[in-house]
């Protein structure tokens, strides 16, 4: 038996056509734009069974703010709800989540699913995070009042009640146990948070000096001396726009294409990564299909090497 109990790893795809945490961003259209450029079929032909799983439900976007802040938190937590039960059904059938949004606030609802999913197998969680931003806001510190600057922080028991309440009274994940790379917006309010709950967060210039293999390399071999989950947060801002124009909030100088495939090879191989979310895609912002491609290369390349890896651990075994 391999850790996914098959030579070929399963992912289970679960859409999120939200962008309440960030109205008219244009990510709502990502997960029918991936689908339609081919997702399912990347990923079969990198050698993964896929078993499209449909879209999460959620409200509309209703624009109203709350405790004078933020917008539309009831909207954001409904939503993440649905995320979290749609991918908690994929771990407990055995199978990879691969949640594609949406903006990245639904990613408290998926790392909420690996939450419960490490707990309940006694082992640590683990989140990857590649973003321009490092989305560890409060509804304090948030200067826009979108909560897809939220969901980090949340996760790690931090902002609105609302959005704390999808791990029934648990923290969902330990600050300590956040990677972050290839960032480059931070609020000032946030750098505070993020230093005061000691979040590991790379920023582009760590990248360029140690570069990001290593720095994934790094977080990986943390992961594996505990046995964890990991947990991959993609958003596509992270990228260069140059590379991936199709964003709702392009941040000059991020991530290339051909250091982030490398990444996505390590983690592929590392056989440690139990879910995955790419998120912020928006299609009516790209040019030339180039972050359309860009996106379903970065996650070929992951399943790619995830088949690979289980191939050679089912080998073993035998």
């Amino acid at each position: 038996m391999t850790r996914f109990g098959r030579a070929a790893p399963w992912f289970g795809i679960v859409g999120a056509p939200s962008e309440v945490g960030n109205v008219g961003c244009g990510a709502a259209g990502g997960p029918a734009a991936l689908r339609e450029g081919g997702l399912a079929a990347r990923l079969e032909a990198a050698g993964a069974v896929v078993r499209d799983r449909g879209d999460a439900v959620g409200p509309a976007y209703d624009g109203r703010v709350e405790d004078g802040v933020c917008r539309s938190v009831a909207a954001t937590a409904s939503w993440s709800l649905a995320v979290r039960d749609a991918c908690a059904d994929v771990l407990a059938d055995g199978g990879v989540p691969l949640m594609v949004g949406g903006d990245h606030s639904l990613a408290l609802g998926s790392v909420a699913a690996a939450s419960r999913h490490a707990r309940q197998r006694g082992v640590p969680l683990y989140v990857l995070w590649f973003d321009a931003h490092p989305d560890f806001n409060t509804p304090e510190t948030s200067p826009s009042g979108n909560t897809h600057g939220l969901p980090a922080a949340a996760a790690c028991g931090i902002g609105h009640p609302a959005m704390l309440d999808l791990g029934g009274g648990a923290r969902l994940l330990d600050p300590s146990r956040l990677f972050q790379f290839g960032i480059r917006s931070i609020d000032e309010g946030e750098a505070e948070n993020l230093r005061r709950h000691r979040v590991t967060f790379h920023t582009m210039e760590a990248v360029r000096r140690e570069g990001l293999a290593a720095l994934v390399g790094r977080a990986l071999e943390e992961a594996a001396r505990h046995g964890g989950h990991v947990h991959v947060s993609f958003d596509v801002d992270g990228l260069d726009p140059a590379v991936a124009p199709g964003v709702g909030t392009p941040v000059p100088d991020g991530l290339g294409l051909e250091e982030t495939l490398e990444a996505m090879d390590l983690l592929g191989r590392s056989g440690l990564v139990g879910s995955f979310d790419l998120v912020e895609f928006a299609p009516r912002h790209d040019r030339g299909g180039a972050t359309l491609e860009a996106a379903l290369a970065l996650l070929g390349r992951f399943a790619a090497a995830s088949s690979r890896a289980a191939g050679l651990r089912a080998a073993e075994v035998a």
